[in-house]
């Protein structure tokens, strides 16, 4: 797992693809609120996906971010099976819930992206990140946090500008390590 890479790919494919990336992400923070954030994770996934095309040579059409809309009960479901059992291990201990944060960094791509059932997901995710270094995956999640909270500090607006990046270097790493 290189952490550089995976931010410098979605830099890379953010400023080539910037006006793509921004749109979406805008219509997925605005449709999000307007359904009372209910679209918002699968238009993020949407946009993340973005990442991952891009990552494979594939063209980014600006309608796909839409796509996870099908998935959306895995997608629902999967997250808040996951922030159950994220919350759980924290509660206990707080490692065990960052090692379940890290091995399920990927579940919601797997979930959409290999159409995976959510135990399915949770599963390849965890086999890829432990093959590729829990810890550094543990610390590309807390920079994604960072880099994702700069903009909100910054100047409010800016969130709009570092959540893709910030998602981007998740999907860049995910669409290298999970082939």
């Amino acid at each position: 797992m290189d952490i550089v890479k995976a931010f410098t790919d979605a830099f890379n494919i953010y400023i080539k693809n910037f006006i793509i990336i921004i749109l979406a992400t805008l219509v997925a923070m605005v449709l999000g609120m307007f359904t009372l954030g209910l679209l918002y994770l699968p238009l993020l996934v949407g946009v993340q996906m973005l990442f991952v095309k891009a990552k494979r040579g594939q063209p980014l059409v600006f309608a796909e971010i839409f796509s996870p809309i099908k998935r959306f009960f895995a997608l629902f479901f999967g997250s808040i099976w996951m922030a159950i059992l994220v919350i759980i291990g924290i509660i206990l201990l707080i490692v065990p819930g960052l090692i379940w944060a890290s091995w399920w960094i990927f579940m919601m791509l797997f979930i959409f992206d290999k159409q995976m059932g959510i135990g399915a997901a949770m599963r390849a995710s965890k086999d890829v990140v432990r093959k590729n270094n829990v810890w550094l995956h543990l610390l590309l999640i807390i920079l994604a946090c960072v880099v994702a909270q700069i903009g909100i500090y910054a100047f409010r607006v800016g969130y709009l500008f570092t959540l893709p990046l910030a998602m981007g270097a998740i999907a860049c790493a995910y669409a290298d390590e999970a082939k």
